[in-house]
């Protein structure tokens, strides 16, 4: 009876063991969901740019030329990284055909919506976010207050106001530039009329170049006329 009892601790407690063990170390039985970051020709595209999954599938996505990244974000602020929000980093291809092309994964552990765009020049009129380099896990439906559709959008604003920034800082700069030209030309043209007015209407009374009112420069002439 001992040695019953004694077998049976042992399998309970193996048993519990092996339950801990699995826990530790949890293994995807999910669906494996394949994205791809840009294509080919370097676009700013997420394909498919997004799925509905549900908690234990896996989302691989695999990197494509040019140089992207896969950045959690939020709908309210689609273009701008999540505090505590993943980021897969920079990811440069100069080959789409390569056979071992980088990958970034996440598992998915609920149905909340998570969301993703590319950060690659990120806060400039080239913003592959603001071109609408977005995706979206478990979105809501169209229609609703939080669907895909609604949130490329507000990234796509902003790619329109950093478009409109960057062409008025530009015209800004071009008319300072032509204002500082034309003060500079202007300041040198008055330096120069300055300048030859000073030659030629002098102040003192040297009068031995012009015409004198004296005799000397009447007796000059004579003297070189009767020479």
């Amino acid at each position: 009876m001992f040695f019953r009892s004694l077998a049976l601790l042992s399998t309970v407690a193996a048993l519990f063991s092996s339950k801990v063990a699995v826990s530790a170390y949890p293994t995807t039985s999910g669906k494996v969901w394949h994205v791809t970051v840009g294509n080919a020709t370097g676009g700013t595209i997420f394909n498919p740019n997004y799925i509905n999954a549900s908690p234990g599938d896996r989302v691989e996505f695999t990197f494509n030329p040019k140089n992207h990244s896969v950045t959690q974000s939020s709908f309210a602020n689609p273009c701008t990284h999540l505090n505590n929000g993943f980021d897969a980093g920079f990811h440069p291809v100069a080959n789409a055909s390569s056979w071992d092309l980088p990958t970034f994964s996440i598992t998915v552990n609920d149905t909340q919506p998570v969301w993703v765009y590319c950060r690659q020049a990120e806060n400039t009129a080239g913003s592959h976010c603001g071109k609408g380099m977005v995706f979206g896990l478990n979105p809501g439906a169209e229609g609703s207050n939080n669907s895909f559709s609604l949130f490329q959008q507000a990234a796509l604003k902003i790619g329109q106001q950093l478009v409109a920034s960057a062409s008025s800082a530009s015209v800004a700069s071009t008319a300072s530039s032509t204002h500082t030209t034309t003060q500079a030309a202007a300041s040198s043209s008055k330096s120069w009329s300055d300048h030859y007015d000073s030659w030629n209407h002098d102040d003192d009374d040297d009068d031995s170049w012009g015409y004198d009112d004296d005799d000397s420069y009447d007796n000059d002439y004579k003297w070189r006329r009767d020479y």
